[in-house]
């Protein structure tokens, strides 16, 4: 998944939010390889990704500490 485009990783999150599936190591490794292209997010993926993890009701601190900071600069 490090290769992925961001727009792979947050359509791959929300698939498997909208189905229900919260599979720890494949949702670990999204978060890792959406915090390292982050700044490349769209105001669009950014709102997937988060949507996608409290779907899941997964806790990812780093993760959620970057989509903030991503968003706050689209913003500013």
């Amino acid at each position: 998944m490090a290769s992925w485009a961001p727009q792979h990783l947050a359509n791959t999150v929300w698939s498997f939010a909208t189905l229900g599936l919260a599979d720890a190591p494949i949702l670990t490794s999204i978060a890792s390889a959406s915090r390292r292209t982050i700044g490349e997010f769209g105001p669009q993926g950014l709102a997937n990704t988060v949507w996608a993890y409290a779907k899941l009701a997964v806790l990812d601190a780093p993760l959620l500490d970057a989509i903030s900071a991503a968003a706050i600069a689209i913003i500013s």
